[in-house]
């Protein structure tokens, strides 16, 4: 199959790997054929099979196709930090959705949280591990996906997926670029003032990766795919993958078992066609009402 090289993103990034699922799910909304690889080129890159497409008409694709329906999030208000009667609500409306054969509103609720696991303290529902942004500091979850959606068009697409990575856009980060965390210690200036940077594409296509990451009840409290917690440390674990996958295997492999654990087993992992694994602290930076959450760069385990 004659594929698309993804150029611009790093699998070691993890907001580019976001991105690159998240192509992978919108493609497929319009082409079930279409399946994803990662190629070793000095860095992986995933390369997109099965779309008889080329970079132009990709880009095209992505811009027409069913992109997160913010719409439907209204009741949630800017953030998913709700009380869980709202929560309740919502499932509810999206699940009726679901039965009209438009699953997008329900695979986002799967992965924004659940009114199973509640913080009695506030009351609120406990929210997914994807969620780095609350409203400290006037960055609003469901908002930044709100105006993502509306202002990233498909230049911005373009750069993030073909171009070099350059943080040239103000604002509107999910924060999930390791180099999103702009320690005052490490910098010698205040970057406050500055405010963020980012790229805006990049960020677009990366909150369509969500529905793969669902969230659930368990005796421990919310959990959600691909994360974990070891010596009070909470991490992501993500697979490079060298065979051809479309999205229901990427989903399954997504939460497979033998990613989590402390060593990962080559044997297990070398059966399913997964050469290397990343991990990435998910960690909060600062205290009080003005803390940032960022994840820390990848490292190979």
């Amino acid at each position: 199959m004659n594929g698309i090289v993804l150029k611009g993103l790093d699998g070691a990034n993890p907001l580019a790997f976001f991105c690159a699922i998240g192509v992978l799910r919108l493609v497929s909304s319009s082409i079930p054929g279409a399946k994803l690889r990662w190629v070793l080129d000095g860095r992986w890159k995933p390369e997109l099979l099965g779309t008889g497409l080329d970079e132009a008409e990709l880009l095209g694709l992505l811009e027409s196709a069913a992109w997160v329906p913010t719409d439907s999030f209204a009741e949630l208000g800017k953030n998913i930090t709700v009380p869980p009667d709202v929560f309740r609500s919502f499932a509810a409306r999206a699940a009726n959705e679901a039965n009209t054969l438009d699953r997008r509103a329900a695979d986002f609720a799967a992965a924004f949280g659940s009114d199973g696991c509640v913080d009695e303290k506030l009351p609120r529902i406990e929210y997914t591990s994807m969620c780095f942004i609350t409203g400290s500091g006037h960055q609003d979850f469901l908002e930044t996906m709100k105006a993502l959606t509306a202002l990233a068009g498909t230049e911005f697409l373009r750069r993030a997926l073909f171009g070099t990575w350059e943080a040239t856009d103000k604002g509107l980060s999910m924060r999930w670029d390791p180099g999103d965390a702009r320690e005052y210690a490490l910098r010698w200036n205040n970057p406050g003032p500055e405010g963020a940077w980012t790229m805006w594409g990049a960020n677009r296509l990366a909150v369509e990766a969500l529905p793969l990451f669902p969230t659930s009840p368990t005796a421990k409290g919310l959990e959600t795919v691909g994360f974990r917690y070891s010596n009070k440390q909470e991490m992501l674990t993500w697979p490079m993958w060298s065979g051809a996958l479309g999205i229901d295997m990427v989903r399954s492999l997504l939460a497979h078992g033998a990613l989590q654990e402390d060593a990962t087993d080559r044997r297990v992992l070398g059966a399913l066609g997964v050469p290397e694994v990343f991990r990435s602290l998910r960690v909060r930076i600062g205290a009080g009402a003005n803390f940032k959450v960022s994840f820390r760069p990848s490292r190979s385990v």
